[in-house]
């Protein structure tokens, strides 16, 4: 049984509707309903009564709703409890981004925290795929969020497949761009610090090329790209925005998507702040185990 399953079935007890237990949750109302079957199949019995006018809780359902609520309401008792006999510091994860906060959902990662698990908070750093598995292995990070295979030692979540494009300056002729190979010698912003950006572009375009400058900084890159000084990769949905205004160009010649996951160390997977952030980034992400 697990405790997002139950989270689930309390929220749709309360709102007797599963749209706006989606709604609360942050989910969508398929999610929501997987989690009750998932649920009611475990336990071998029928917890709502399904009509047009929403869900009514069975007789069983309401007797598993009194021991639901209590067990979430115990839940974050019982992790800082284990927490505070191992003496840990409750309450400070530190989490590596490799994106913008609103595109990893951190505003509602921490509003969730911070009802369901009001001892946590976050501490949030800015970096990238490389630095962020570095961090992880040396424990400066908890965990963190990263492009591209994920290495031993560490266990993830995929969370989406993103997908990237080539973005170039307005300046750039595009007509004298026939082949893959015409984009090699070009002058280019690479990311560096192993990025599997990098990875890709020489795969395609070879060991040659040419690296004008390094920065594992989507907006500097960004910006180096709008002033001239060369192409480089960018998420998709950013730069389908920066094209419609007129700042870069896209070249879809080199288009393809890379798995985005959130990972943690394989050994601290059993830490009670690390099972709990664990938990959380799977009902953020609508991910069923």
């Amino acid at each position: 049984m697990e405790f997002y399953h139950l989270r689930s079935f309390v929220v749709v007890a309360e709102t007797k509707n599963l749209t706006h237990a989606a709604k609360r949750l942050c989910s969508t109302p398929p999610a929501i309903s997987a989690h009750i079957k998932s649920l009611e199949q475990e336990l071998e019995t029928p917890l709502f009564i399904r009509s047009s006018k929403g869900m009514t809780l069975t007789d069983k359902g309401k007797l598993l709703l009194i021991k639901a609520q209590k067990t979430l309401d115990s839940a974050v008792d019982m992790v800082n409890l284990a927490a505070e006999n191992q003496g840990e510091l409750i309450g400070i994860f530190n989490l590596g981004i490799n994106q913008s906060i609103q595109s990893l959902k951190c505003p509602k990662l921490i509003e969730n925290l911070s009802e369901i698990c009001p001892g946590i908070s976050l501490q949030l750093k800015q970096s990238s795929t490389g630095k962020i598995i570095a961090d992880i292995q040396n424990k400066e990070l908890d965990g963190g969020y990263i492009y591209g295979d994920i290495p031993q030692g560490l266990t993830g979540i995929e969370i989406k497949k993103e997908a990237i494009t080539t973005i170039a300056p307005k300046s750039l002729a595009l007509n004298n761009i026939k082949t893959l190979q015409d984009l090699a010698p070009l002058a280019w912003i690479t990311m560096g610090d192993y990025c599997p950006f990098d990875e890709v572009i020489k795969q395609k375009l070879g060991s040659t090329l040419c690296s004008k400058v390094q920065s594992d900084h989507d907006q500097s890159r960004l910006e180096l790209v709008k002033s001239g000084v060369g192409l480089s990769l960018l998420e998709r949905s950013i730069a389908e925005q920066e094209q419609l205004i007129g700042s870069v160009q896209i070249l879809p010649e080199l288009n393809f998507q890379m798995p985005l996951s959130f990972v943690v160390l394989t050994k601290r997977l059993n830490e009670p702040l690390i099972k709990a952030i664990r938990q959380e980034i799977n009902i953020l992400w609508d991910i069923l185990i």
